[in-house]
């Protein structure tokens, strides 16, 4: 899994970056903004020692919440795909 695993990331960082643009921070601010903000969420899941449950129920306001039920189901039929396809 951890391969390919910045790719399914990847191009999420760079829309958020523009996205940052579109509203007015710098280059330098959106890539500062999403860095730390990503290393502090990775340390908040898996050091905090909360359950990944908490910790998603944190931040009330979700804004693709409608959206993760088929986010989930693109990473299972193209992960596991891709796994069935690999395996020995």
């Amino acid at each position: 899994m951890s391969a390919m695993l910045p790719t399914y990331f990847w191009f999420q960082w760079r829309e958020l970056a523009e996205i940052g643009g579109k509203i007015g921070l710098t280059d330098e601010e959106s890539k500062k903004s999403i860095y730390e903000t990503i290393i502090a969420s990775l340390n908040l899941m898996y050091k905090s020692g909360l359950t990944s449950a908490e910790v998603i129920d944190l931040i009330p306001v979700k804004p693709i919440g409608e959206h993760e039920q088929q986010i989930a189901e693109i990473y299972n039929s193209k992960l596991l795909g891709l796994f069935e396809k690999i395996r020995p």
